[in-house]
């Protein structure tokens, strides 16, 4: 189940985030990628991740079997405005099949297909599920059907044998990137992996959002679960004799690695951060939430991204009110993400979009142009167009303070591509502003 955005980046002259934005297909569209197979991380680690996300559910629900698809996975697109995210649903079908070995392909056959995609409007998603942009319905086809049946006569995921037909739904009035994303954790889910780790630094499923695209590690994961050996079924501890022997053989990077120590999932952590991200709470709930989870990943041993998480939280909660203390929290962030992940990993790269933003506000443009320089490859890999438009937008506001106007406007023509798409366009205005720059730049090269 796919939540809200972490938050709203504060990005100058971007539109401003909206609960409802009018749906829009931009001529911009991230392009088809497949990963390096593999994770460098101790194998042993590695099958403690897999129990936890095959064997659990993000409510807290135990599972006693394995579960998964015994045959091959056909999906079905039921909604006429889903044509338009063909393309990005064939490229996860691609990777799924070359990077996860999974038998999974489209199918114009609603018959023939295990897993429905339907449209809906995002009000009706929030009365079933408030917190949820979109979901997964075992044993369901249509939102018809989903509606008109009683709670209590609805599939639970624990009481399938296997998997079976399913329903995703999704949100019809939102942004590509939110449908995009959704598609991506919702479809891989599906699969098998239904719970959420906050404490998995580099999958799509952990409900911080970092993460808009299936992973290597959640490749690893599903092309895992998919080996013959195992089986709808199987008991934890069966799965678990066989995972060793798996994992060394799908996954070579983490053959022989010692296992490292590592903080398990905090019930406490999350609940502070869902309240600290809630936008129906009172801004001093927020940020006392936010403090109490900073607080609480300080304490973590080791201290691992979820300090990071909480730091970038507080500091966009604290910048009104105290900006050098955001400015402190998000360097820390930043430090943090540098420390653990380095400058190419998507987390860095959203806590260096706010230390442009800072940069920027002080008039140190050459750093400001600096930073977005070396995190806008990030954003692009991990297909994140509203990191990206952020951070074309600091450069942009930089090379304008600097005299550059060509260059300003050209970075600035590419941050309005990718803003609509990563944040919608309500009224045009970035669809007009994008034109005239267009225009403005056709003429200056004449």
């Amino acid at each position: 189940m796919r939540g809200a955005l972490l938050a709203c980046l504060a990005v100058a002259g971007l539109a401003a985030c909206t609960a409802a934005p009018r749906p829009e297909i931009t001529s911009v569209r991230f392009g088809a990628v497949t990963l390096p197979s593999g994770v460098a991380r101790s194998n042993l680690d590695l099958a403690q991740d897999f129990l936890e996300l095959t064997f659990a559910l993000e409510s807290g629900e135990k599972l006693d079997h394995l579960l998964r698809y015994e045959e091959p996975v056909r999906v079905y697109l039921a909604s006429p405005a889903l044509a338009a995210y063909a393309p990005d649903l064939a490229d996860l079908t691609r990777r799924l099949r070359t990077e996860a070995g999974i038998d999974i392909a489209v199918t114009d056959d609603p018959e023939a297909a295990q897993i429905r995609l339907e449209m809906v409007p995002a009000e009706e998603i929030s009365r079933i599920f408030p917190t949820a942009a979109c979901f997964i319905v075992p044993g369901e086809t249509d939102w018809r059907g989903f509606l008109n049946r009683r709670s209590d006569a609805r599939l639970r995921w624990s009481d399938q044998e296997t998997l079976g037909k399913a329903a995703i739904f999704l949100p019809v009035d939102t942004t590509p990137q939110d449908v995009r994303d959704c598609l991506a954790e919702e479809i891989t889910q599906a699969l098998g992996p239904a719970n959420d780790l906050y404490r998995l630094p580099d999958s799509i499923w952990n409900d911080d959002n970092f993460h808009g695209m299936a992973t290597a590690f959640d490749m690893l994961m599903l092309r895992v679960l998919y080996q013959p050996e195992l089986r709808s079924g199987m008991s934890r501890e069966e799965v678990a004799r066989l995972l060793p022997r798996l994992l060394d053989r799908e996954n070579p990077k983490g053959r022989g690695l010692p296992r490292q120590p590592r903080q398990p999932e905090s019930k406490a952590w999350a609940r502070a951060i869902e309240a600290a991200l809630s936008r129906d709470a009172p801004r001093s709930k927020r940020v006392s939430s936010a403090t109490l989870a900073t607080e609480i990943a300080a304490e973590m041993r080791p201290v691992d991204h979820r300090l990071g998480v909480a730091l970038l939280t507080l500091g966009r909660l604290s910048l009104r009110r105290d900006p050098a203390a955001a400015a402190d929290e998000f360097t820390q962030a930043y430090a943090l993400f540098m420390r653990q992940f380095g400058p190419d990993d998507v987390r860095t790269a959203q806590a260096g979009v706010h230390l442009a933003a800072l940069a920027l506000g002080t008039g140190q443009y050459r750093l400001a142009i600096e930073l977005a320089d070396r995190h806008i490859p990030a954003a692009q890999a991990g297909q994140n167009a509203v990191l990206l438009a952020g951070l074309l937008s600091m450069k942009a506001e930089a090379l304008a303070a600097l005299g550059d106007t060509q260059a300003a406007q050209a970075t600035r023509l590419d941050s309005l591509r990718w803003a609509r798409y990563g944040f919608g366009d309500t009224d045009g205005a970035l669809a007009r502003e994008q034109a005239q720059l267009a225009a403005l730049l056709r003429l200056e090269k004449k």
